[in-house]
């Protein structure tokens, strides 16, 4: 009777030392399944960080605008009405694409993004300089100091409106507003939002709409979106 008791326990010990082997294996598998979800994720977290510093994920903007960067390059992230039923996304990427890739300047203009919804159709698209831009787009647009523009044949015979933290101030002279040639001025002659990379101290008096300390809107010449005039931003 002792032996067959002992039997029984011996055989009790044996099976849960078989379910506690079980579980730790069971345990093992969980945290191997538990740290593979983790790198899983952490991967996919990088590839997008990724992705959006190389500009393939786009960042869709609210309206077209150009913004001049610290340097020298310019990026002009355009809004546009999409129609799906004229052409697909893909077509429109495509013809995005061709026309860049087409552009002699190897380098100079570069790709952002290009996406579309169903009524909207977004591209960006940056530029080695303003010069670059004029030439891909055919848009008159000048960027240098107030000296290289004069030195280029500008003239500043206009008249201009003081700008002091986003807001429009007195009218002043030309010569008060180019008194320091170290200032940078950009001239443009397309209905656009500019955004400048420092605080804008003058604009000419001809359609220009303040919106902050250094970004400003040309608007279309009486309410013609087609039409527009030679607009001076010193910064």
């Amino acid at each position: 009777m002792a032996e067959q008791k002992e039997q029984v326990r011996g055989t009790r010990e044996q099976a849960l030392k078989k379910r506690q082997l079980q579980r730790k294996k069971a345990l093992r598998r969980r945290r191997r399944i538990l740290i593979a979800s983790i790198a899983a994720i952490v991967v996919a977290a990088v590839l997008i960080i990724v992705l959006l510093v190389r500009g393939l994920v786009g960042k869709k903007v609210e309206e077209t605008a150009l913004t001049l960067n610290k340097d020298g390059s310019v990026t002009f992230d355009e809004v546009m009405e999409f129609d799906s039923d004229t052409y697909s996304k893909a077509e429109m990427k495509k013809f995005v694409k061709d026309m860049v890739d087409s552009y002699d300047g190897a380098g100079e203009v570069t790709l952002n993004s290009v996406s579309a919804d169903k009524s909207k159709a977004y591209v960006s698209v940056t530029y080695d300089s303003m010069s670059t831009y004029a030439e891909f787009t055919g848009y008159p647009a000048y960027a240098g100091t107030i000296a290289d523009a004069k030195e280029d044949g500008y003239s500043f015979d206009l008249t201009f409106e003081e700008v002091a933290d986003g807001h429009i101030g007195d009218i002043v002279t030309a010569s008060d507003a180019v008194s320091d040639e170290n200032r940078n001025v950009v001239i443009l002659q397309e209905n656009v939002v500019v955004n400048v990379p420092g605080k804008i101290a003058y604009i000419t008096t001809n359609g220009i709409s303040v919106r902050d300390g250094d970004t400003v809107e040309i608007v279309p010449v009486n309410g013609n979106a087609d039409a527009a005039v030679s607009a001076y931003i010193i910064y």
